[in-house]
């Protein structure tokens, strides 16, 4: 369904910031977002009647989350940009900075649909899409799909391993831990059962994770659920499951920088994104919702992460556990996985 002005402005329970008096200029909203179709979307889907609704220029910027970060903790009250989007870990650690201005969760009409495990005090940011790290392999190499994480040590198998310095990476670490009696705060198993993988391929993005799939050079790994998604929807060998285990996730959204020049369109902004048009619109590129009011055709919906039970299902590593030592298990992964 195509994001509309009509939708837009239904939309918005909030008022529109009064428009700038003759001669004045328009104010700007500097806003960073990560790259590919999230950006897209934003540009073309939402920016241009955003801006005329509330008389405002939006600077879109890309920019990665991982570097985002830094930018934030050296400008500390003068940041560079009035609203960010990152991970659930990156969130908790700008949080542990003193990065972030006080809850705008007051002025956000749309919060109250957003599912509780997407949204504060769940998490450290706005939620406004849930990714799945599931299970992606290749069809030609298995007889019958694979239904443990375990399967991933079968002799023969050529896996994709993400690096530390991600999240799922992060993720796949804790998993190979807990299934040869480590925890979070016992890594140690996971890494000696990397290191034991028959044969294994490093990627340290997810363009590089998807090239690894669609040219062949891996049989299975842990990958993001909506990329396999849209291998599977362009014809290729690749099937995803849920292991047993369950899965491993991420909620990306977005937070408000202390010091922003536009607080209160910083929020609007917010707002927008995490209403049901903005969604729907992300959702169009397999990105699931974390607002529970948006609604799609079954050939879609089966595709998306849809209802509390099947969000909340998704979990996210104990970055509470895993932040502190991310220092000793990046020295570590380097030391003993070198990639």
């Amino acid at each position: 369904m195509p994001v509309t002005r009509r939708h837009l402005v239904a939309a918005s329970l909030l008022p529109a910031l009064a428009r700038p008096a003759l001669g004045q200029p328009r104010p700007t909203l500097r806003v960073q977002a990560t790259s590919g179709l999230i950006e897209k979307t934003l540009r073309e889907d939402i920016v241009p009647e955003w801006e005329r609704q509330h008389g405002a220029t939006v600077a879109l910027t890309v920019d990665d989350d991982i570097t985002m970060l830094p930018k934030l903790q050296v400008a500390r009250n003068r940041p560079p940009y009035d609203v960010v989007m990152m991970d659930g870990d990156k969130a908790i650690l700008g949080a542990g900075l003193g990065l972030w201005a006080p809850s705008p969760a007051a002025r956000l009409a749309n919060l109250g649909a957003i599912y509780e495990s997407c949204k504060p005090p769940a998490t450290a940011h706005f939620g406004c899409i849930v990714f799945e790290y599931a299970l992606v392999y290749r069809t030609l190499r298995f007889d019958a799909p694979p239904v443990s994480w375990g399967d991933l040590w079968t002799p023969g198998l050529t896996v994709a391993v993400p690096h530390i310095s991600q999240s799922y990476g992060m993720a796949f670490l804790l998993a190979a831990a807990l299934l040869n009696g480590g925890d979070a705060a016992n890594l140690d198993p996971g890494f000696a059962a990397i290191k034991r993988l028959p044969r294994f391929k490093i990627y340290r993005n997810v363009s590089e994770g998807l090239s690894l799939f669609q040219q062949g050079e891996v049989d299975a790994g842990m990958f993001y659920a909506h990329r396999a998604q849209g291998m599977i929807d362009a014809g290729l060998p690749v099937a995803k499951v849920v292991p047993r285990e369950g899965s491993w996730g991420q909620r990306t959204g977005l937070q408000l920088p202390q010091g922003g020049t536009n607080p209160e369109l910083a929020a609007m902004w917010m707002d927008t994104v995490l209403g049901v048009p903005c969604q729907t619109a992300l959702a169009r590129n397999l990105y699931s919702p974390t607002n529970r009011e948006c609604s799609f055709p079954p050939d879609l919906g089966r595709k998306l992460l849809l209802g509390a039970a099947r969000v909340d299902a998704v979990r996210e590593p104990p970055w509470a556990v895993l932040l502190p030592q991310r220092d000793a298990i990046l020295d570590k992964w380097n030391r003993d996985i070198g990639a």
